[in-house]
C-alpha cells in the first residue's frame, strides 16, 4: 500500500527530516523503526522512519539526497513500507566461514574527511582503503549508522555480538571490537585491538575515558569472549 501526503521539513543539528502528518500506528498499523521506499521529486530511496512517540514519525533525509530537491519549503512525499531495507551483503563475495581476512592486527588509518569514522573502522577491520568501504557501503559522510555497520560486518563475513551498551561504565573490552563513544556534536566510532584504541581522527593509545562510552561491537578474531564488566 503506498502512502502519500505533503509536509516540510526541519534540521536537527546535520540532519534532516520531514514530519510525517497523521498517526503512523493508526494509518500504517506499525510500530518501531519502520523501513520505508520513500519517493520525493522522483527521486526513490530507502530509509526508516523514526518514531518520536505516541505514533508521531518523521522521515529522515541524507544531505546528498536532499541536496537533488528543488528548493522549497514542502515536499510532496510517497512511500510503502518494507519488510525490510535492501541490504549490501545480498551479492558478498564472503561469509562467516570465508571472511575478507583473519583479524590478527590492525593498520592505523586516518578517517579522510570529517564524518567518516565508521567506514574508516570497517576498513581497518576488513584490511582495505576507506574509499572502497564508502563505495561497498553507499554511505558518506555521517551516514554509517549502527544497523549500517552491522550490514556492512556481514558482507565482510566478519563474526560479531550486537551491541553491550555499557553507560559509562568501566569494562573489560573484548580483544576486538567496534566502540561507540559520545563525541561534542555526535557519536563517534572507533576501533580497539588487544589493549589499543585505534582512534579515525587523531591517534592509536592505550588510554581513554570509559565515562564517555557507549557500547561497543565485539568482532570475533580468535576465542576471545570476555566478562565485560568489572568491579
Amino acid at each position: 500500500m503506498e502512502y502519500s501526503f505533503k509536509s516540510g521539513y526541519y534540521n536537527e543539528g546535520n540532519r534532516i527530516f520531514i514530519k510525517v502528518p497523521f498517526n503512523v500506528w493508526d494509518t500504517c498499523g506499525k510500530k518501531g523503526n519502520i523501513p520505508i521506499k520513500a519517493v520525493i521529486e522522483n527521486i526513490t530511496f530507502e530509509c526508516k522512519l523514526i518514531p518520536k512517540g505516541n505514533g508521531e514519525y518523521v522521515l529522515p533525509v541524507n544531505k546528498d539526497i536532499f541536496n537533488k530537491f528543488s528548493l522549497s519549503d514542502e515536499f510532496n512525499v510517497k512511500f510503502t513500507i518494507l519488510k525490510q531495507l535492501t541490504r549490501i551483503n545480498n551479492n558478498s563475495p564472503y561469509n562467516k566461514e570465508n571472511p575478507i581476512r583473519h583479524i590478527d592486527s590492525i593498520n592505523y588509518l586516518k578517517q579522510p574527511s570529517i564524518g567518516s569514522c565508521g567506514q574508516t573502522c570497517l576498513a581497518m577491520l576488513a584490511g582495505i582503503s576507506v574509499e572502497e568501504v564508502i563505495k561497498i557501503m553507499g554511505s558518506n559522510r555521517w551516514q554509517a549508522s549502527i544497523s549500517k555497520v552491522l550490514e556492512t560486518l556481514d558482507y565482510f563475513g566478519l563474526s560479531y555480538n550486537m551491541p553491550v551498551y555499557t553507560h559509562g561504565k568501566k569494562v573489560n573490552l573484548p580483544k576486538c571490537c567496534i566502540v561507540n563513544v559520545s563525541g561534542s556534536d555526535k557519536n563517534h566510532l572507533m576501533v580497539y585491538f588487544d589493549g589499543l584504541f585505534y582512534d579515525p581522527v587523531s591517534r592509536v593509545t592505550d588510554d581513554y575515558d570509559y565515562e564517555n562510552v557507549i557500547s561497543f561491537i565485539e568482532i570475533y578474531c580468535t576465542n576471545s569472549k570476555a566478562s565485560y564488566f568489572s568491579g
